[in-house]
């Protein structure tokens, strides 16, 4: 069983060895394709998890007009804690607001004698960002509330956030793909150049008796090598631009918070994602001279 094996590596390092340029191309274009996927799901997941900061984090203000009474803001309440993608609602009167204001920005008020400006406000919190804009257009028709600026939010940051997660998935999808298709073309043809340069050596393996494992596990291992070792080669990249732009962050403003690079889980489903890719390729390219006479 050793033996076998031994002689399935050696075959698998000979075949990369004899195509050297081709097998650099395709490891090469492997790990650009891994690397941008890599990258856009860094990428991704760092803007998801800032969209869920947001969505803890995001108010909307609603304010009551000046004639509306205890009633109107009671019913007002109800309407509020009754729409659905409102997790919570929080009333202050506006002398709650007022002294709240006057405490946070001192300078401003300090010394100045007048009448109260603030209106009595709730402030709503989200299940889902996505509902906002519906809800705030809804609350904006509601007799109890303010007909000028009645309703306060941050829509330009959370539509920001939605089109950046929307921009980033085709991105991804779309220069992933390309390179992926690139790179499997390369691997294919790394294998066909392998199977046409063995090709007395399989026929004489077959005559006297090989299995087909020991005369197809080279070339499918071959495959799977390259696929390898682009993974690796793309975390080594994806680190080292990681380490660049946390840098970079760091000097911008030194007081930011930056996770570390996950170097072990990366370097796994990296190295998994492209000897996986390198297998199939692998595997379509002897499929089509196994249905066949091997050339002499």
């Amino acid at each position: 069983m050793l033996d076998k094996l031994e002689f399935m590596l050696a075959e698998t390092f000979i075949s990369l060895r004899r195509n050297t340029w081709m097998t650099f191309a395709a490891v090469t274009t492997s790990a650009m394709a891994l690397f941008i996927i890599g990258a856009i799901a860094f990428a991704y997941i760092s803007l998801a998890k800032f969209a869920g900061d947001v969505e803890k984090k995001f108010e909307m203000r609603v304010f009551v007009k000046e004639s509306a009474t205890e009633d109107d803001v009671k019913n007002l309440e109800l309407r509020l804690n009754g729409m659905d993608g409102v997790s919570s609602v929080t009333f202050k009167t506006r002398k709650e607001v007022w002294d709240e204001f006057k405490k946070n920005n001192p300078s401003v008020t300090q010394g100045l004698e007048i009448e109260n400006p603030m209106p009595d406000t709730f402030t709503l919190k989200f299940e889902n960002l996505g509902k906002a804009d519906a809800i705030a257009e809804l609350i904006k028709k509601m007799p109890e509330v303010a007909p000028n600026d009645g309703v306060n939010y941050l829509s330009d940051e959370q539509n920001f956030v939605g089109h950046a997660m929307s921009a980033l998935r085709w991105l991804g999808g779309v220069l992933g793909t390309v390179m992926l298709l690139t790179g499997g073309i390369l691997i294919y043809n790394t294998i066909r150049l392998t199977i046409l340069a063995r090709r007395k050596e399989i026929r004489i393996m077959e005559m006297v008796g090989s299995t087909k494992a020991m005369v197809w596990a080279p070339m499918i291992m071959e495959g799977i090598v390259q696929g390898l070792i682009g993974g690796l080669l793309a975390t080594v990249v994806l680190g080292a631009v990681y380490a660049f732009t946390l840098r970079l962050i760091t000097i911008i403003n030194p007081l930011s918070q930056n996770s570390p690079f996950p170097l072990g889980l990366t370097i796994f489903w990296l190295s998994f994602v492209g000897a996986l890719y390198g297998l199939i390729c692998s595997f379509i390219a002897i499929r089509e001279p196994k249905k066949k006479e091997i050339p002499r």
